[in-house]
């Protein structure tokens, strides 16, 4: 998206002089703290009209995409409406995410998480497991973003960063906070870092002051959808010594060997070295230099949101994806699947012992085994108990019909009153980690068998439950209804 910056350095000592003024100001202003200003959330919506005709599967195209970089005056703060190239909002939700954040197994609130959380975005969670990151890495899942969040002081580098490097290869978004790219094992972060189209610098080690600036404050990373003020507020001192790592921009024969830009560093007018915030290859590859942790809250976890949601708007421009939507012409049609009391239900797995009518001759439903209620599932705990469900949907169509995370539901009476329930992401992460055949979130193919399982917390007191599947519900497109009620 953006070209590669002028080289532009300061060396004489009046230069300096004023540039060493301009941080102590700087750091003064940080000091007294700085406000997060106009939080700007939400992603643009796209309203989809129903039809008189019959009932069909119609293809959404991205709207359309202006090859130039868009200019933006410093002084204005953007929103999402500013980018002509924005994705809509059933796209951005259809991507396959894959965290790994090491900070889940530390005190610490993790960051990464809490951004997508507040994006709303669909995700797998490995937390701070490096064998289930590797695994899904190595897996044939078409991840569209790839989070790598390795701030605590373990082992990481090597093989992920070949990995993450071939994904990146292959089209996928990435975004990675390290703090010790130089010393990663066996030097496998090159490929990557060549493929970016820059260097390790050096060390940031134990600096006077931890202070960075941005380079580039209308780029879209620190404006859309948050604004993030020019000048991070610190947080306590978490990490010590080596607390990260400074980039350069790579050159060969004069000219930048990428699109590498370094959206941060430790000189306002230093803009191809000493950086710590690097975005290349179209905006679909952000690297982070520096801990999170160092700052606050308050400031970090928007930026974190800008980096998904930026990302993932140019990993989708570069593969114009398109998402099927699913059509309706009349009322939903219900269908309600007979009760069966599962606790005297005597079945082998798969045998499909609650089989489903058809959805409305668009699919049918199923659970395939019997329903699990249990307290634990790994290292999650419920807050009530876990409704462990294996289901089954069938499309009977000849279109491709997309299903999503909020389209299943369970409901139940609990102390006199109705309530609902959607599916508890990380229990139901685990459930796939540990080996169900499909994410909860994907496109059913035509006429394929496909099959997932959920995980609900629900109340353990509660009775009259019954499992809700509603393709499309989420984006208010829903194709059918199938109902099947569980007796406890």
């Amino acid at each position: 998206m953006s070209s590669a910056c002028i080289p532009i350095k300061l060396n004489n000592a009046s230069s300096d002089a004023t540039m060493r003024s301009i941080e102590i100001q700087q750091t003064q202003l940080s000091a007294t703290g700085t406000s997060l200003a106009n939080l700007v959330s939400g992603n643009p919506i796209v309203t989809l009209q129903e039809t008189e005709s019959t009932p069909d599967l119609i293809s959404l195209t991205p709207s359309a995409i202006n090859t130039e970089t868009p200019s933006f005056e410093p002084s204005v703060t953007l929103t999402v409406e500013d980018l002509d190239y924005a994705i809509d909002e059933r796209t951005l939700k259809s991507a396959k995410i894959l965290i790994f954040e090491d900070m889940s197994a530390s005190k610490h609130i993790r960051y990464a998480k809490e951004a997508l959380d507040l994006g709303e975005y669909f995700y797998l969670d490995v937390g701070s497991a490096t064998g289930w990151f590797k695994s899904q890495l190595l897996s044939a899942v078409e991840w569209d973003l790839i989070i790598a969040a390795a701030e605590a002081r373990r082992v990481f580098g090597g093989e992920y960063f070949e990995y993450i490097d071939h994904r990146v290869e292959a089209g996928a978004s990435t975004i990675i906070e390290y703090w010790d790219w130089d010393t990663a094992i066996t030097g496998k972060q090159k490929s990557l870092l060549d493929r970016c189209g820059v260097n390790v610098q050096s060390d940031w080690f134990e600096p006077d002051l931890r202070v960075f600036y941005w380079l580039d404050n209308t780029n879209p990373i620190f404006n859309v959808p948050n604004k993030i003020p020019n000048q991070l507020q610190n947080a306590e001192r978490l990490w010590e010594g080596d607390i990260g790592d400074l980039f350069e921009i790579k050159y060969q024969n004069g000219e930048p060997v990428g699109d590498a830009v370094l959206l941060a560093g430790t000189n306002i007018a230093w803009k191809d070295d000493h950086g710590n915030l690097v975005s290349c290859l179209d905006g679909r590859v952000i690297l982070q230099g520096f801990s999170s942790h160092e700052y606050s809250r308050q400031d970090i976890v928007p930026l974190w949101e800008n980096y998904i949601y930026n990302t993932l708007q140019n990993h989708f421009r570069v593969a114009n994806k398109i998402i099927p939507t699913p059509m309706i012409t009349s009322s939903v049609i219900t269908t309600t699947i007979p009760t069966v009391n599962v606790t005297s239900a005597v079945t082998t797995p798969g045998s499909g012992f609650l089989l489903g009518h058809d959805c409305g001759g668009i699919l049918e439903v199923r659970i395939v085994e019997t329903p699990i209620y249990q307290r634990d599932l790994f290292e999650h705990h419920a807050k009530g108990t876990y409704l462990i469900l294996k289901v089954e949907i069938k499309n009977l169509t000849e279109f491709p019909i997309p299903i999503w995370d909020q389209d299943y539901e369970v409901q139940g009476i609990v102390d006199g009153k109705k309530r609902f329930y959607f599916p508890d992401k990380a229990a139901t992460g685990y459930l796939y980690i540990d080996g169900a055949s499909n994410l909860s979130q994907d496109i059913i193919e035509p006429y394929e068998k496909w099959q997932t399982e959920l995980a609900f917390d629900i109340e353990p007191g509660g009775e009259d439950w019954v499992f809700i599947v509603s393709p499309g519900k989420e984006f208010d497109q829903k194709v059918c209804e199938g109902r099947i009620s569980l007796i406890k």
